[in-house]
């Protein structure tokens, strides 16, 4: 792929059309619930002495060869260039020339020689790059969005001082992900997943403590294929798997990591089956996705930028060096709300799950480990491992 470098010079005039605000009332959890990553605007009330001003000041984000057309790159590159509209910042863009290490550390670099205070990045293709460039450009502050850095045999994790992390939730994702396939009706369902790493593996067991809620509470049974399998691509041989599981009786199937819901997508094309697809947006592949559970990284990228420039440039004694989780009670995440495409469950209903989650009369646990003998028993739930 040919490198794109894109400056774009915003300006400083607040969008006219403010659609979301991060200063919301403790009890209003609707508005997180049902918050719509593409349009969120960070809106927070200043005087004019605290009002927030960047003169002009550049923000880079770096992203791998995939590019910002679609999917996470393009939620964070929106939501760059939303902050800097919203608080006169200069959004800058460097994209990757070619795919592994070295490419992204070029990428890393150049972002950090152009002369931007403060480089966003995000992803596991990132985090071996900035374990490796973090410490050579000391006055130069990263964000990694969705990662941490660390050695390329993750023998060693290490994230400097000039550098602040930010991961997600997965497992409450996931959690409303299979409540909402029980509650639609779906009892045959299917989670695949594009490796073991522990994000994807917090979506699957989320998946399956949502599933198991749902089962209990309406009062049937669930049966729950799972399968890790080692590719973040669609492919014709995912899809063929796929179409063997619907024909096979799987109504539905939540597909974690790349594009695994693409190869879903087509399998279930051929047998009337449907799909959750993760981390963005993807409700628009086809009519047989019924929901997506989204990571909101336009949201979240917005937000952190707003707490590095707030009290001064730089990250703060609890930000500096130091990784942050993230989930439902700050809006990080959930189910994509702009087209609802559940049947039986309700936004209302999903609504209530999500106050549920933030208050914590629904309980959902962080499993990192796929080990069946180490996930919590699922009387109503019978899985079975392809593994």
């Amino acid at each position: 792929m040919i490198k794109k470098v894109l400056s774009v010079i915003l300006c400083g005039a607040m969008a006219v059309s403010l659609c979301a605000c991060n200063t919301q009332d403790a009890g209003d959890t609707t508005s997180l619930a049902l918050q719509d990553d593409a349009n969120y605007v960070l809106q927070v009330e200043e005087n004019e002495e605290t009002a927030l001003d960047g003169g002009g000041a550049t923000i880079a984000l770096a992203v791998d060869s995939d590019g910002v057309e679609s999917g996470m790159n393009a939620m964070l590159w929106l939501g760059v260039q939303q902050f800097c509209t919203t608080f006169n910042f200069s959004a800058q863009l460097f994209e990757a020339e070619g795919e592994g290490v070295e490419a992204n550390e070029e990428v890393l670099r150049k972002a950090a020689e152009s002369g931007a205070e403060l480089i966003v990045c995000a992803g596991q293709d990132m985090e071996v790059p900035l374990y490796e460039l973090q410490n050579n450009y000391p006055t130069i502050s990263y964000l990694m969005i969705d990662g941490e850095p660390h050695s390329e045999d993750y023998a060693s994790y290490s994230t400097a001082s000039n550098a602040h992390c930010v991961l997600f939730s997965e497992e409450q994702a996931g959690y409303l992900a299979g409540y909402a396939a029980v509650a639609d009706g779906y009892t045959s369902l299917g989670f695949l997943g594009a490796d073991m790493l522990p994000g994807i593996v917090r979506y699957g067991t989320g998946f399956l403590q949502g599933a198991q809620a749902a089962a209990e509470q309406n009062g049937v049974e669930v049966y729950l294929k799972i399968w890790y399998s080692g590719q973040y691509d669609a492919s014709e041989e995912i899809t063929a798997r796929m179409s063997g599981w619907y024909s096979d009786g799987t109504q539905l199937i939540f597909a974690c990591g790349g594009t695994l819901a693409q190869s879903c997508v087509d399998a279930a094309q051929e047998s009337g089956g449907h799909v959750i697809a993760a981390d963005w947006n993807q409700n628009t592949l086809g009519s047989q996705v019924v929901g997506s559970a989204v990571k909101r990284y336009s949201t979240v990228v917005q937000n952190q930028l707003y707490g590095f420039y707030s009290d001064g440039v730089g990250w703060n004694n609890d930000q500096a060096g130091q990784t942050e989780r993230v989930g439902v009670s700050t809006g990080a995440l959930g189910l994509a709300t702009a087209q609802w495409n559940f049947m039986d469950f309700s936004q209302e209903e999903y609504e209530r799950l999500y106050s549920g989650l933030i208050s914590g009369s629904a309980k959902v646990e962080r499993y990192s480990d796929p080990n069946p003998s180490n996930l919590p028993q699922t009387p109503n739930v019978a899985c079975d491992y392809q593994n």
